[in-house]
């Protein structure tokens, strides 16, 4: 008869029971680290997602080398994205605008910038290319004709955007436009790295149509409501001043 295994004393066993219920908790803790980790990792992710689609964040929207009316140091930057074709852009342009630039631009708080942002076809970006075209020759003229396009806009149903068109504006804006040269460069799309990075721009910082319009990097949450608009850069001076 063979002699069995001598069963371990209650005190190694308590011992054992011990270890055994610290290891669970140390890999439990763990666990939930881990657990914890990731949810924080994907909602942060899920933050800048949103973030991205609603246009937080100034870091998007590049101001340099873009036209611009109002003080240079005004604390408060709203950029327009726009489509010279837009219906809604014109609406922007002649009944907000206006208002705008009384209450705000003209009195030092908002520096204005304009982008495009061609949505509407080939006219939308021979628009575009003729407005980068002046902005480069004639800086100073750039609103007027910018003014002049939309006051003179036809049906978006129609291709109204013609070289002949964009001739004459221009040349109201500018009465010494090198005529010749205009007219190159739209037929050579001059300037089309410039629209294409105006988009790629608009894209990065969640723009879905036009017009689209950003107050100190925050998307303005109706741009054609001038009561809204207001409301917004007035928040945005405080959050400035703050």
């Amino acid at each position: 008869m063979s002699k069995g295994k001598r069963p371990a004393s209650k005190k190694t066993q308590a011992k054992h029971g011990k270890s055994q219920t610290w290891i669970i908790m140390i890999t439990t803790v763990v666990v939930l680290v881990l657990i914890l980790a990731i949810v924080a990792i994907v909602f942060q992710n899920q933050k800048h997602s949103s973030d991205g689609a609603k246009g937080g964040g100034d870091g998007a929207i590049q101001y340099d080398h873009q036209p611009a009316l109002g003080a240079k140091d005004a604390p408060v930057k709203v950029a327009e994205f726009g489509d010279y074709r837009c219906m809604y852009c014109r609406q922007f342009e002649l009944d907000v605008f206006p208002k705008l630039k009384k209450d705000f631009i003209d009195t030092g708080k908002v520096r204005f910038y304009f982008m495009n942002y061609t949505i509407l076809g080939t006219g939308s970006v021979l628009a575009a290319d003729a407005g980068e075209y002046i902005y480069a020759k004639h800086p100073e003229k750039f609103w007027d004709f910018h003014r002049l396009v939309y006051e003179n806009q036809g049906p978006e149903t129609e291709e109204w955007v013609t070289t002949d068109l964009l001739v004459k504006l221009a040349k109201q804006a500018v009465p010494d436009l090198d005529v010749n040269g205009f007219k190159w460069a739209l037929d050579q799309g001059t300037y089309k790295d410039a629209i294409k990075k105006d988009i790629e721009m608009g894209k990065a910082a969640g723009v879905q149509g036009t017009p689209t319009v950003y107050i100190n990097g925050k998307m303005a949450s109706d741009p054609l409501d001038y009561n809204q608009l207001k409301a917004d850069i007035q928040n945005a001076l405080e959050d400035v001043h703050d």
